[in-house]
């Protein structure tokens, strides 16, 4: 795949991961307990975009030619880590949807600084 398809695919599993987690947090506000059917749209979501995320973060590597990670790679790897437990956040600390959701905002605001300027 060239590039640009992979950084679109890149980003389409971004996308794909919040909605995700913001899906889980805002119907465990509306509602508290809703049943697993209701909710698995949103963690399918979360995990095919976590799946995503990180195969086409290794082949956007290898285009780039990167033998070993750069720190601002591994600083993505991290971020993606967080973004996969997140989804305790939004399933366990509801109550708390202010912060979790500032939190969201932080992963991916860091994950965009890391991929646009490479410190």
């Amino acid at each position: 795949m060239d590039y640009q398809t992979l950084r679109i695919v890149h980003i389409t599993g971004i996308v794909m991961t919040f909605m995700g987690l913001t899906g889980i947090l805002a119907l465990k506000l509306g509602g508290g307990s809703v049943p697993l059917k209701t909710r698995l749209v949103f963690h399918l979501s979360h995990g095919i975009g976590l799946i995503t995320i990180i195969v086409t973060g290794f082949m956007l590597a290898n285009v780039l030619g990167f033998k070993s990670p750069p720190p601002w790679m591994m600083g993505k790897f991290v971020i993606w880590l967080l973004a996969g437990g997140s989804m305790v956040l939004a399933n366990r600390f509801y109550r708390f949807a202010g912060p979790i959701v500032v939190f969201f905002i932080a992963l991916v605001v860091t994950a965009a600084w890391l991929a646009i300027e490479k410190p």
